[in-house]
């Protein structure tokens, strides 16, 4: 580790593989400090090394193995020393689509297994490390969780992504609170569309998925349609990246980066309002009509 690392202390950022996670790491490289960035493979491993020339170390485990945990930031303790942790950035996340009333419960499962519970899990592994101990810390870690603006607010066939999203929120919040007496500040990203490809899997399944086959098709095939043009319109990571390095660095660090203007809109909008703007906009509005024509 050069000089100007050992100045700005070691980060864990989850989820490095690619999208988000790896330009954090990467950023976080840039800016002198030691990163250390989860991955789930050892293929993933060599690829992240390769890809940051030497700014990011691979910690392979999976968020969801909470013994792999354990031995992964274990690892990272033996490296780092007592001079622990200077920031824990969870970005490691999953979603998974469809309609609640026909998703498989093993998919919403999966999906709070690794964005809530495993980020849950990879926290109280690093607590000690980011100064939650008995004795004071000169200067305290920070803890920044990627959220999303679905923590502000559900859609169609997002339903399972956006619980999980808020419940990040308060584990999020109650974090904060009690970890304030140790100095560790927490904070929430909360992005909209960003081009990493966390929505590939719901699209590539729309032509085959059966849930077409449902009296949600339309529905499917529109929401389908408008995350392939979110993405294919999307930002770089660059402004989460940005608000990520705001967080750590910060004397005075935000609780939330809202990111995109429908984190307001969702906030703030009247319920039944909101509904009609999101069934006109899914197409989910056929069924109500056709339905209100047989009655």
């Amino acid at each position: 580790m050069n000089q100007k690392q050992a100045g700005r202390g070691a980060v864990l950022v989850t989820g490095v593989s690619s999208g988000i996670g790896l330009s954090i790491a990467e950023a976080l490289g840039d800016a002198g400090y030691q990163v250390f960035g989860s991955v789930r493979k050892d293929a993933d491993a060599d690829a992240v090394t390769v890809r940051s020339v030497g700014r990011v170390i691979p910690v392979v485990f999976d968020v969801t193995d909470a013994q792999a945990v354990r031995d992964g930031v274990a690892r990272i303790a033996s490296s780092v020393g007592a001079a622990g942790l200077q920031a824990l950035v969870n970005n490691a996340g999953v979603s998974i689509a469809g309609p609640l009333m026909h998703q498989p419960m093993e998919e919403l499962r999966s999906t709070f297994d690794v964005n809530v519970f495993g980020l849950l899990e990879v926290t109280r592994a690093c607590l000690p490390l980011l100064g939650a101990t008995e004795a004071p810390r000169a200067r305290p870690g920070r803890i920044v969780n990627i959220g999303s603006v679905q923590g502000a607010f559900s859609v169609p066939f997002l339903g399972a992504y956006a619980a999980s999203k808020q419940a990040l929120e308060a584990l999020s919040q109650a974090l904060r609170r009690e970890l304030l007496p140790f100095g560790i500040e927490v904070s929430t990203i909360e992005p909209s569309f960003v081009k990493t490809g966390l929505f590939d899997k719901a699209a590539a399944l729309e032509r085959t998925h059966p849930y077409r086959f449902t009296a949600y098709a339309e529905g499917w095939d529109r929401f389908n349609a408008t995350l392939r043009k979110e993405e294919a319109g999307a930002p770089s990571p660059q402004r989460v990246v940005a608000a990520v390095l705001h967080a750590i660095q910060s004397s005075s660090p935000s609780t939330r980066y809202p990111l995109h203007p429908m984190w307001y809109v969702g906030r703030c909008l009247p319920d039944r309002w909101f509904d009609r703007l999101i069934l006109k906009a899914t197409g989910l509005d056929q069924i109500l009509r056709r339905r209100e024509g047989t009655t």
